[in-house]
């Protein structure tokens, strides 16, 4: 269904998004973090300049610095800011060895890890959105598959508040088994279904559903709605 589709899509997003910051972070690294070509020296900011970003509130600063190499004055814009700099103070800074023009402050340069570390953050929540939707599926099969299969009664449908996609919550099926080997009713709930499906079942006079349950336990179920969600076409 719609829903679900963008459910799968949004998970699909963080997962591309967090490896582009991954990736993007780990050449920022390769290339920032390698001192081996480095030299530290001390530098003098000469200028900062300011002018805004994308919103009003936003400044971007450009900070430049004088220093020598070999006897040789150079001024280089630095690659980050610090709200701590100002005109005329003298900083450590690094330049390299093959290209003076350019430099860097080591403190400074940890603000580069935090690419890799939104990256990760959103790689892990989108690739474990997909992971689940992948275990449900493959769990599911394994139930229709190698699971027994019970008839239990219809009992009602109901709203699921407490989880929601696109501003919408989806609905769940809500059935009860009475099983006659130690006497005991089970209540099972449905995966979520993105329709109301009160009408289906009323239309169809469905008094039953089909559950797949794992005879070693029992809490690892699934209803088949198969009879509901064959009859749903989502145009919208």
């Amino acid at each position: 269904m719609k829903e679900n589709k963008l459910e799968n899509f949004i998970w699909i997003i963080f997962a591309s998004i967090g490896a582009i910051f991954v990736i993007v972070g780990l050449v920022l690294f390769g290339n920032i973090f390698n001192y081996e070509n480095k030299v530290e020296t001390v530098g003098t900011i000469t200028e900062i300049s300011s002018h805004h970003g994308n919103t009003k509130h936003n400044r971007n600063h450009e900070v430049f610095v004088s220093y020598n190499v070999l006897e040789t004055e150079y001024v280089s814009r630095l690659n980050s800011y610090s709200s701590s700099f100002y005109e005329g103070k003298e900083i450590n800074i690094y330049y390299d060895k093959d290209n003076p023009n350019k430099i860097g402050v080591k403190s400074l340069d940890l603000l580069f890890l935090i690419f890799p570390g939104v990256g990760l953050l959103f790689l892990t929540i989108g690739g474990t959105g997909i992971l689940v939707k992948i275990r449900k599926k493959n769990f599911e099969k394994r139930l229709r598959d190698n699971g027994k299969l019970i008839n239990a009664n219809y009992i009602e449908t109901v709203l699921n508040t407490s989880y929601r996609v696109n501003g919408r919550c989806p609905y769940n099926i809500i059935c009860e088994w009475n099983n006659s080997l130690d006497n005991k009713k089970y209540i099972f709930k449905s995966k979520n279904i993105w329709i109301n499906p009160e009408k289906i079942i009323e239309e169809k006079n469905i008094k039953q559903f089909p559950v797949y349950i794992d005879e070693n336990n029992i809490k690892k179920y699934i209803i088949d709605i198969d009879v509901l969600t064959d009859d749903i076409v989502d145009l919208r």
